[in-house]
């Protein structure tokens, strides 16, 4: 892909796809350079679908604080669809945008026991991807990455979900050039194998926050330096 850096924008051309060679390096030394942290999703798929619904447009720290305080005010799904709006209203006001999480959060709850019975995702596990994420995303607040999320930390699917972190690092990488997050799912997902996908999110997403920041990216200690078309053009020009 031939770029064109001028203030941090980028002029994109034609995608060149990444010999599989040059995409297994870039995945071997992110994981050795951040050791594929789990973030502290929860391994339940429901409570991980809470989770990162409050993790969106929040700091993970808060966005934690109010999900431990959620499951200890209501630690199971049937206490969760007893809870009146108030409750909830209460115990997600720190995480901001309450009534709208709220709103999502009792539609979700009455839709999953109306669906199946019970306040919980296990049912997913037999169901294949594309049906599953499918589903998901028929949920209130649910993009397809949210669901592609769900399934890779609750259910140990092989996907790839794309957020703004893992977006940027593969543009600059030269990987894509899609211009949104949401559109770039099945163009990773073709490049990456399955077996390396989890590493590459978990850890493209400490990459994109710690080294490879949207504003100035500290590419002189940037481990995947020697593969990035954005470090090959030269930009930024002051290298840390």
């Amino acid at each position: 892909m031939s770029l064109s850096y001028k203030r941090g924008q980028t002029t994109r051309h034609a995608a060149r796809a990444p010999s599989l060679e040059r995409v297994r390096a870039v995945c071997q030394a992110l994981c050795s350079a951040h050791g594929s942290p789990r973030h502290g999703n929860p391994t339940n798929p429901f409570d991980d679908l809470i989770y990162i619904l409050l993790s969106n447009r929040t700091t993970a720290r808060v966005a934690s604080r109010v999900y431990e305080n959620l499951k200890t005010s209501f630690p199971t799904g049937a206490a969760l669809l007893e809870a009146s709006e108030a409750e909830l209203l209460s115990v997600l006001a720190p995480a901001g945008l309450a009534k709208k999480r709220t709103a999502h959060l009792r539609a979700i709850v009455a839709r999953l026991q109306s669906d199946f019975g019970s306040v919980g995702l296990d049912s997913l596990a037999d169901w294949p991807n594309d049906r599953a994420e499918a589903y998901l995303c028929t949920l209130p607040g649910v993009s397809s990455k949210v669901a592609k999320c769900v399934l890779m930390y609750g259910l140990g699917r092989r996907l790839l979900p794309v957020d703004v972190h893992v977006h940027r690092i593969a543009t600059r990488l030269g990987w894509i050039r899609h211009r949104r997050a949401d559109q770039s799912h099945d163009s990773l997902e073709a490049l990456v194998p399955a077996e390396l996908r989890y590493g590459f999110h978990v850890n493209a997403l400490v990459h994109g926050r710690s080294v490879c920041t949207a504003g100035t990216p500290r590419c002189g200690g940037c481990v995947v330096q020697n593969w990035c078309d954005f470090f090959r053009a030269g930009h930024p020009a002051q290298l840390e």
